[in-house]
């Protein structure tokens, strides 16, 4: 990989699917720029439409932001630094580990949509005793069960060993949003300590942007 990369992002309080594949590239030690367009802003109407063929974020740009080669959506974005940065280890190397990496990977990109609308992702939120209806729980104990599985397996404390990969950084929003909203659970906690993710969060709180739909309640 030969040219530079920049991940176009929005808000690191409210975007979760920004944060995936910028944690999975700042957690590996990948180097990368990014370029932030907040959402109802005005920079997002002006350039989303250059910067992202499907307008929305995250977004992969090899070369130029808008005039290099794009790579958009999570897990097309991991797939791609995989296959072109093969050292990097970004899933795991048996195939057996790789499938069920790719499985859970899928699942939490397709599914959870119980979850995403019940516990909105709001980093500088906290609501202890927060209560978890139907549906949402559902969600919660399907992926706690994920989580129990892997780290069963793989022996951790990643989800498939010693070192983070696509699946912990497709599930790094959960943990913060399990963080905010007092669900406990240790692999959320140890992940949320991540080096990455504390940088991530670092600057959220920075951001003075409220979104409505990020606000429980409103």
């Amino acid at each position: 990989m030969d040219a530079p990369l920049t991940l176009i992002i929005a808000n690191k309080n409210y975007s979760s699917w920004s944060m995936r594949p910028w944690v999975l590239l700042r957690g590996r030690g990948i180097a990368f720029g990014e370029r932030m367009l907040k959402f109802e802003s005005t920079e997002w109407r002006d350039h989303i439409a250059r910067l992202s063929p499907s307008g929305l974020v995250p977004v992969l740009w090899e070369g130029e932001p808008g005039g290099g080669f794009a790579t958009w959506d999570t897990l097309a974005i991991a797939e791609y630094l995989n296959e072109t940065l093969p050292d990097a280890g970004l899933l795991p190397t048996p195939p057996a580990a790789r499938a069920r990496c790719r499985s859970i990977s899928g699942e939490m990109h397709s599914g959870f949509s119980n979850l995403r609308s019940a516990l909105p992702m709001n980093l500088k939120a906290h609501h202890p005793g927060f209560k978890v209806w139907g549906g949402a729980r559902a969600d919660i104990d399907r992926i706690v069960t994920i989580w129990r599985e892997c780290l069963a397996e793989g022996k951790g404390p990643f989800l498939f060993g010693a070192s983070p990969c696509m699946a912990d950084a497709m599930f790094a929003p959960v943990a913060f949003r399990f963080r905010t909203y007092g669900v406990a659970d240790p692999y959320a906690e140890s992940l949320v300590e991540q080096p990455a993710m504390q940088e991530w969060a670092a600057a959220s709180v920075r951001e003075p942007e409220t979104i409505a739909a990020g606000e429980v309640g409103t």
